[in-house]
């Protein structure tokens, strides 16, 4: 009988070890102190990310999960769930993701999740080819997804080691990208058209000397509705979370002392003060550290003009990978 069972176990750890299934993650626990023009509040939460991943050949299933609370909730919440596989030469990745903002427009548009999504790529030479279906990220699952109104298509290509994109987003919207090095100077430029609302651009450049990495970013649009993305890791305030904005430029300077990464962004953002008339200043200077624990520390001080003052943001994080 002893036999029979260390079989049975050695049987199960086996096919468990075969399997290729991995879990990995990140953790932070934020306190977040407010000072608007004298009137001071306090806020802090721990957040959470999950993602499990299975892969099978060349196919590969990814769920990602997200777990919140604060001082007056608490959420579970399933964020990407997409399986990726390839038949004859084709990659299909189909399910509910979400693009980053290292994307093409990433830094413009909002990288929403949908339900539904579907897409399809191919490299043709040195050209990489896809289309699909973006999903509707008002449906609840299983619900219609509007197959016909939403349909992509786009092409990428480095040519020199310089990488060209272009997209067809929908029937009135279209983006276009450019992105490389020359002569030690990193640029990336993006742009949108859309046919109601117009165009919007953004541009970056940076280089590195001596240690120091120093970086101009700038946005601009010619509607305010035309920049929706609100949790990038270029800007220190996002023009995306100010309706009335229609652009803004941001200077950012890095480097690291003595094992401490310090980072300090200026610039401003436009039409955010009196209802879209006045612009707003801020300057933010950030000091990240990791610790022998395993875990880093990052302290970020944001001041910022409002239109009855100033408002002062201290932010200390506590956050781990794993």
């Amino acid at each position: 009988m002893k036999k029979l069972i260390a079989a049975a176990v050695a049987s199960s750890m086996t096919a468990f070890a075969m399997a290729d299934i991995s879990i990995t993650g990140d953790a932070k626990y934020e306190y977040d102190l407010t000072d608007n023009n004298g009137t001071k509040t306090s806020t802090a939460n721990t957040e959470a990310h999950i993602n499990f991943t299975g892969k099978s050949g060349d196919t590969t299933f990814v769920a990602k999960f997200q777990l919140v609370e604060n001082a007056t909730d608490g959420d579970f919440d399933m964020e990407d769930t997409y399986i990726s596989t390839k038949v004859a030469g084709i990659g299909i990745k189909a399910g509910n993701y979400a693009s980053s903002t290292s994307g093409l427009a990433g830094e413009i548009e909002e990288g929403g999740r949908s339900h539904g999504k579907v897409m399809m790529s191919y490299k043709l030479g040195d050209i990489n080819l896809y289309a699909g279906n973006g999903g509707d990220s008002t449906a609840t699952p299983g619900a219609d997804t509007g197959m016909n109104n939403n349909m992509f298509a786009g092409a990428s290509t480095t040519v020199g080691g310089q990488t060209i994109q272009v997209k067809k987003n929908s029937e009135v919207l279209s983006s276009f990208g450019m992105k490389g090095s020359v002569g030690g100077v990193n640029y990336r430029y993006e742009a949108q058209d859309h046919d109601t609302h117009g165009d919007a651009s953004y541009a970056e450049i940076s280089t590195t000397m001596n240690g120091v990495t120093v970086q101009y970013a700038a946005l601009d649009a010619d509607a305010a509705t035309m920049l929706s993305e609100t949790d990038s890791a270029v800007f220190a305030i996002e023009s995306g979370t100010i309706s009335t904005s229609d652009g803004q430029d941001q200077i950012a300077v890095s480097t690291t002392v003595d094992g401490n990464k310090i980072t300090v962004k200026s610039g401003t953002v436009e039409k955010a003060l009196s209802s879209g008339t006045t612009d707003k200043d801020y300057t933010q200077l950030s000091v990240s550290r990791a610790l022998a624990s395993g875990a880093t520390a990052v302290i970020t001080y944001t001041d910022q003009d409002m239109s009855s003052g100033d408002k002062q943001n201290l932010e200390i994080e506590l956050n781990v990978k794993f």
